[in-house]
């Protein structure tokens, strides 16, 4: 799968969010190597019925650039540090209910 830029993921989130509704800090946004073990398995969201989104950037860079964007601008929920190296490219972010973690 080809990486998109920061301006298109920011994009894809922006009308994902819009499209799902709630505020900036009813979402989490963060970045990972593995998005669908970081939603599933660690946050427990679930693929069907919940709103979430993963986007794969074009580095490492332009993902914590994004999730840096909504974390301060959108002021959304985000991990407390950016975790993983370079093979954290994903960005991923999912509306937050009362059995996802945060």
């Amino acid at each position: 799968m080809a990486g998109k830029s920061r301006s298109d993921i920011i994009r894809d989130i922006e009308d994902f969010m819009a499209r799902s509704g709630g505020g900036g800090a009813e979402w989490f946004v963060s970045v990972t190597d593995n998005p669908k073990r970081k939603l599933f398995t660690d946050h427990k969201v679930r693929s069907e019925g919940d709103g979430w989104i993963s986007r794969r950037a074009l580095d490492d860079l332009q993902a914590q650039q994004v999730e840096e964007y909504f974390r301060t601008v959108r002021k959304t929920v985000a991990a407390p540090k950016i975790t993983g190296g370079m093979d954290a490219v994903y960005v991923y972010a999912y509306r937050r209910k009362a059995h996802t973690k945060p």
